[in-house]
């Protein structure tokens, strides 16, 4: 039984050490290190083992990071082109635009399913064969969809397109969190969805293009193409990243961890202690210094890309844990609601765009329709070098005047910005349609949207990150069900409330809307810190549970 432990406010919880999850000291000053410079301690602690992804040297995280980077272009491309290609479509398929709605609907059923399904394969047998097996289907259901002749089939490829795509949506997380510390995981994010962006934006710009050229069932071969390349370097190229421990090493989070421990606090930032509290502060490993032993040998390349990398643990758990997690963490479900709500906006948006600009006034073809993606990408491309980026370097800051303790939270400080921003893009996207203004408008209007949306979209998906490492697969596959099934029923939403309120209106709520759920980063600031400090022993016991060490 997990020993009862005395909090740094005098609670108790069992199984975890002083310190809420996700918090701890992210810089240490130290006048023997560079001359009285500051330095940043690693976090998660990783262990002595060249082995541990953590490890890896800067080339091979590269190479696997920028290979699933790559693949979240084709996978949200293949997610979001269809729409572009409805005008082609009615005809060639002798279909409604009702019928390819509800095609839509049909594919966020499987994106809501999908990672359920194979999010626990990635936990239990590793991430390998599991953006393998993904990507093989990614791959068939392209040619297929190229090739198909009835609305049956454009169903079922968009039910498997849907289950295959899932996938990247968490387990790109898992592998954010598998290679990168604390202090760079903003930046990673912020890549990722630079890349969510590219191909829910730009890529799309392209396959308009050749659409209107060479109609829509070659833009689907091409990106079978582009499945079939990265399913050849996901074979051969992809290392597993799944940490199969040697040896014990040193966690954080974990029980026994910094004994005796005062948190030294700002007062401006309410940590629940006494600002001239002195803290006793433990050895860590800092970006300085950290040796690996060298005695233990390199995995051999027959393991680093074997095609499963199974464990022991019980795999039925991980499919009802992801709704526990959602559910039982308000961090969690704060995120998840977060990241729901914009990609309602961003498929109402799609929608609309699809709907409307092929009439009168705009008349525009589907290369058009595609470049009207151009503004929310450029706004997104924005967003994430703000909340990436400037993130990453804004914790530093703030954990400085916090005497050099980070907390998550931190993370939602620079977001009042981005939520005016997203509120704002909505309505502006919205009233100028309607009054069918000069295209140049709306673009501007979703480039304001994209800001938005890329900036709360990076900081809160790293909040999770940040606060529950050790449960992240079990917590985005939550995130990404919650987030496609709310999208579900979208489609059909768009024509009844066009139709009652107009688009004008439908926009002005919309951006309202927004705005609400997006001010719920006001209460997570304040209270975050006291929910983990809370649920600290709920989240050591699934870890416990779990059997992890660095995020398994």
């Amino acid at each position: 039984m997990a020993a009862t432990r005395v909090n740094i406010d005098g609670s108790s919880f069992e199984g975890g050490g002083l310190l809420p999850p996700g918090t701890f000291r992210l810089i240490h000053e130290d006048g023997s290190e560079i001359h009285g410079q500051r330095a940043v301690m690693l976090d998660p602690v990783p262990t002595n083992d060249p082995n541990e992804p953590l490890n890896w040297n800067t080339t091979r995280k590269a190479v696997n990071f920028t290979i699933v980077l790559g693949m979240t272009v084709v996978v949200f491309t293949a997610l979001s082109i269809q729409s572009i290609f409805w005008q082609q479509m009615v005809i060639d398929l002798n279909v409604s635009y009702s019928q390819l709605n509800q095609a839509m609907s049909v594919n966020f059923v499987g994106l809501a399913t999908g990672c359920v399904l194979f999010i626990p394969l990635a936990k239990k047998f590793g991430r390998r064969p599991v953006y393998i097996v993904s990507t093989a289907i990614m791959l068939a259901t392209s040619f297929w969809t190229a090739r198909l002749e009835s609305l049956a089939e454009l169903y079922v490829t968009n039910l498997l397109q849907g289950l295959a795509g899932a996938t990247n949506e968490t387990i790109a997380e898992i592998t954010i969190s598998d290679l990168f510390f604390v202090h760079h995981r903003g930046s990673m994010n912020g890549l990722y969805m630079t890349m969510v962006m590219i191909g829910s934006f730009l890529t799309p710009m392209a396959a308009g293009a050749q659409a209107t050229r060479q109609g829509w069932r070659w833009s689907y071969q091409t990106m079978g193409i582009f499945n079939a390349i990265f399913f050849l370097l996901f074979l051969f190229c992809y290392e597993e990243t799944k940490y199969v421990p040697v040896l014990n090493g040193q966690s954080r989070d974990g029980p026994d961890n910094e004994e005796d421990l005062s948190i030294p606090t700002d007062p401006d930032h309410k940590s629940g202690v006494q600002s001239d509290t002195k803290a006793a502060l433990p050895i860590e490993p800092s970006s300085l210094h950290h040796e690996l032993d060298l005695s233990i040998p390199i995995n051999s390349w027959r393991k680093r890309f074997a095609l499963w990398t199974p464990t022991p643990e019980p795999i039925w758990p991980y499919f009802y844990r992801p709704f526990y997690v959602l559910f039982k963490f308000p961090t969690v479900f704060f995120t998840g609601l977060q990241y729901a709500s914009g990609v309602v906006w961003l498929t109402i948006s799609a929608n609309v765009l699809s709907l409307v600009f092929p009439l009168p006034p705009y008349n525009f073809t589907p290369e058009q329709i595609g470049f009207m993606s151009l503004g929310p990408f450029v706004g997104n491309l924005i967003g994430a070098l703000y909340g990436g980026l400037l993130g990453d370097r804004s914790i530093l800051y703030f954990s400085r005047r916090n005497k050099g303790f980070y907390e998550p939270e931190m993370r939602l400080y620079i977001l009042h910005l981005p939520a005016l921003f997203m509120a704002a893009g909505l309505m502006m996207f919205g009233i100028t349609i309607s009054q069918g203004m000069h295209w140049i408008y709306p673009s501007i209007g979703g480039a304001f949207f994209g800001f938005g949306l890329g900036s709360i979209g990076d900081a809160t998906l790293t909040l999770v990150i940040d606060s529950y490492r050790d449960i992240t697969g079990d917590a985005f596959t939550g995130i990404a069900f919650l987030r496609n099934a709310i999208s579900i029923g979208i489609p059909f939403a768009i024509s009844p409330w066009i139709q009652r309120d107009g688009l004008r209106n439908m926009f002005i709520a919309c951006g309202f809307i927004s705005l609400g759920i997006s001010l719920l980063i006001i209460p997570m600031v304040f209270y975050g810190k006291k929910s983990r400090r809370g649920l600290a022993a709920r989240y050591y016991r699934l870890v416990e549970q779990q059997g992890h060490t660095h995020g398994g």
